[in-house]
């Protein structure tokens, strides 16, 4: 509900400053927790265990919220995963989701690779090292952008009705089971290993993908479906408007799929299974996962998504109907699409302010699961016996490149998205068990508003009955850039025992593009925060004292308010200058003190949490675990740094390393081609993690060559192509070139509307294409010791 109230006039002046009220109250009813339904569960060797029940997951008997992050081992150098998992684990992702695509393992009936960059079993081992659980997506259809969605070639030419229970189908999918089984012995929960969960299937009686084998000009597209299945497939995640005539046989399949996995071996705490858009689950022994894609290529261009908008989620989830009661389980938006995978005719330019909106959205809105697709992009491998490429190119996309705009790219650089959503991450690692038991609780205008609404406030909320919870409000919208600045907004919780309103005095701003979450009767070691007008980011040890870190985002300013009665001396804490400088001190009743540090938007975005410290820098930071932080910098070889706490308190460190020649060959003797020779090999050169391309062109598209062969491609979005040399550092030390090939793009191509038009050239002469140069990057690196300081 929404109120607009005269605040005040001011004097000499006609203008007039309304306050926004808004208000929300707390539910009627409190949610009942129950898991006698759900058979999912387990114990590790040391008495470590998983639980689940209907709202939320238990770690050791303590509520959790997982932050699950897509990343295809297959998709990625084996020699760079253990760097890659690091970064994942730096991001504030706690669990690593992972496809096992069959046509990757089995090109060739009978013969199985488990070798190199399909080595399942050493990518678990590392995760394992570093301390990330893992999901293993066993399918067997997975779909994921790749050749017939996963299933391998020899499939097709087989006498069987497949993504059924047809007796032939089950027979190859039983020795898949078992392969991949054989690769995950030892590594299970219940081993004392990372795999906490399996992924049966995917999008089953939902998404199909088509067969490789295809024509130009077909209309009726074979897709990858059992037979009675046929006419009601998707292509991507949506709404199933069709009625599913034969449901029961989906999930007679899927019980049977699960029933095949446990007995080839693949026991594992938690099963999960595609619940979106009405998708055959397996009720009670698989929690059901969503999705939401704020730039899906699958639906009208521009079309601006519902997910920026709030709703309980976990009694309504997105793309329902849906085949199960969603308060059953706990709601689990395992697929958030931060980013997408372009195609050619369709190429969207997904923003960090769309996937800050997502992610804060779908905690409010009551998940407790959350997870990526793909929160760490990759390339394609192609197919051993023949070369052909694995990519799902009857649909358009690249042969290669499954960059998917994801948080962390192709070549494993940040991507405008991952340190927004590292703030996001911060908040659940440190106050997720708080939020998970939190019911969440809609005001009333949530059925009424739109997605072309830029004037009333989008909220939500999530509380308990003793009167403790989160705000969570949006500013943003996808496909949107004429959002203005929300001012003067006030929000009053009618909890169950008090009235709260936020803030007290004069409103506050939502700037545009912005999304938050706010505490209120948040619990600070004995001194209750009544409420604050700035996210809670994590909370250290500081030399004994409890310090806690907020951050705002820029143009709106912090306030805290503290229930006096828990605390000694100043109750309100406003006027604050968000930087290092802000920090307040809090005492307590009982003699102890707690500090409180707002940061900058700025500096949270470089903040990171290593070892129980705060590390703030605009670096890219890898920890192991040992005291050591190593930095990555991506053309800069000067490092600046604040760690704390430390002997130099907030003081800034800076360190230099030597910058190192970077002059490349670049040959342009013939039209719409380049040859770049550059020694990539970075052993000589200890200061540099890693050598980077970087073209710079305006076309359709270019393609890279190494030693004979297509290695690379990519779809120009208006910024230049970036590619790590580590993989070709052998080859282009030996003298061996990179080469390009550009394509000219016309003023009549399909994803130009996709685009900003400052990005576009002057057609006015026809197609155009500019090659403007090639310069390599060096990525620098330095190590940081954290007992040095």
């Amino acid at each position: 509900m929404k109120t607009i109230i005269l605040f005040s006039v001011l004097a000499l002046s006609t203008s007039i400053v309304f306050s926004q009220n808004y208000q929300i109250d707390a539910p009627e009813k409190w949610i009942s927790i129950r898991s006698e339904h759900i058979k999912m569960g387990g114990m590790a060797p040391d008495g470590s265990s998983i639980e689940v029940n209907n709202f939320y997951m238990l770690r050791n008997g303590m509520p959790i919220i997982p932050i699950m992050g897509e990343f295809h081992y297959s998709r990625y150098p084996a020699n760079q995963w253990e760097q890659e998992i690091l970064k994942i684990k730096a991001g504030g992702i706690n669990v690593v989701a992972t496809y096992v695509f069959w046509n990757l393992h089995e090109e060739i009936e009978g013969e199985w690779n488990w070798t190199g960059n399909r080595n399942l079993r050493q990518f678990i081992r590392i995760c394992q090292r570093y301390g990330m659980d893992v999901i293993v997506r066993i399918g067997p259809f997975a779909h994921g952008e790749i050749r017939s969605g996963g299933l391998p070639d020899w499939l097709f030419t087989k006498n069987i009705d497949v993504r059924s229970n047809d007796a032939g189908y089950l027979t190859y999918t039983n020795k898949l089971y078992k392969e991949i089984a054989n690769q995950l012995e030892g590594l299970y929960y219940q081993d004392g290993g990372p795999i906490i969960g399996c992924q049966i299937e995917n999008e089953h009686q939902h998404s199909a993908a088509p067969w490789a084998i295809c024509y130009k000009g077909e209309t009726a597209i074979d897709y990858t479906a059992a037979s009675y299945d046929k006419g009601i497939t998707k292509f991507g995640v949506s709404v199933q408007e069709a009625k599913i005539k034969r449901a029961e046989l989906g999930n007679e399949h899927m019980r049977t799929l699960l029933d095949m996995a446990k007995k080839a071996g693949i026991n594992t705490p938690l099963y999960t299974t595609t619940g979106w858009g009405n998708a055959a689950v397996i009720p009670g022994e698989a929690i059901p996962v969503t999705a939401g894609y704020t730039y899906a290529t699958w639906v009208p261009r521009n079309q601006k998504s519902e997910f920026c908008l709030f709703k309980n989620l976990w009694q309504e989830p997105d793309y329902s109907p849906v085949r199960y009661n969603p308060t059953d389980y706990p709601s689990a938006s395992a697929e958030m699409g931060v980013g997408i995978q372009i195609g050619y005719a369709i190429r969207p330019v997904c923003t960090a302010e769309a996937a800050e909106a997502l992610m804060v959205r779908t905690l409010g809105g009551g998940s407790n699961i959350i997870g990526y697709y793909m929160y760490h992009g990759g390339s394609t491998p192609r197919m051993q016996n023949n070369g052909d490429f694995l990519s799902d190119q009857p649909v358009g996309l690249p042969k290669i490149s499954y960059d998917f705009q994801a948080p962390l790219g192709e070549f494993g650089l940040e991507n405008v998205q991952y340190r927004p959503l590292r703030i996001l991450h911060y908040f659940l690692n440190h106050f997720g068990n708080r939020l998970a038991p939190m019911q969440p609780v809609m005001p009333t205008n949530v059925g009424t508003l739109m997605p072309d609404n830029r004037d009333e406030l989008r909220y939500a909320a999530r509380m308990n009955s003793a009167g403790e919870g989160f705000l969570f409000l949006v500013n943003s919208q996808d496909h949107d850039s004429l959002r203005h600045d929300l001012t003067n907004l006030r929000i009053t919780i009618n909890l169950p025992k008090e009235h709260l309103t936020i803030p007290e005095g004069n409103g506050f701003t939502l700037p545009k593009n912005t999304s938050v979450i706010l505490p209120f009767n948040f619990q600070m070691d004995g001194a209750l925060l009544k409420y604050a007008t700035a996210q809670p980011l994590m909370v250290i040890d500081d030399h004994g004292t409890p310090h806690y870190f907020f951050s705002v985002p820029n143009g709106m300013s912090p306030a805290y308010a503290f229930d006096p009665t828990t605390i000694k001396g100043k109750a309100h804490f406003t006027g604050i200058q968000p930087g290092f400088q802000s920090t307040f001190c809090v005492k307590l009743r009982g003699g102890k003190s707690i500090k409180v540090t707002t940061l900058s938007h700025e500096q949270a975005l470089n903040a990171s949490c290593i070892e129980g410290k705060l590390l703030v820098t605009k670096a890219s930071v890898l920890a192991k675990g040992d005291g050591r932080v190593k930095l990555l910098q991506l053309g800069n070889s000067v490092f600046d740094y604040v760690l704390y706490p430390s002997r130099q308190g907030f003081k800034p460190v800076k360190v230099a390393v030597d910058t190192v020649p970077t002059e490349a060959k670049v040959v342009e003797s013939v039209p719409w081609r380049t040859e770049v020779t550059f020694n990539a090999d970075v052993s000589n050169t200890p200061q540099v993690n890693e050598y980077f391309l970087k073209v710079h062109y305006i076309g359709d598209l270019a393609l890279a060559f190494t030693d004979n062969k297509l290695v690379h491609d990519h779809f120009w979005q208006g910024k230049p192509w970036l590619i790590g040399l580590n993989r070709y550092a052998e080859k282009m030390a030996a003298g061996k070139p990179m080469g390009f090939y550009f394509r000219p793009l016309r003023a009549n191509a399909p994803f130009l509307e996709d685009l900003e038009a400052s990005l576009l050239p002057d057609f006015s002469s026809g197609p155009v294409l500019e090659i403007k140069k090639c310069v390599i990057v060096p990525e620098y690196t330095t190590t940081v010791v954290l007992s040095s300081y």
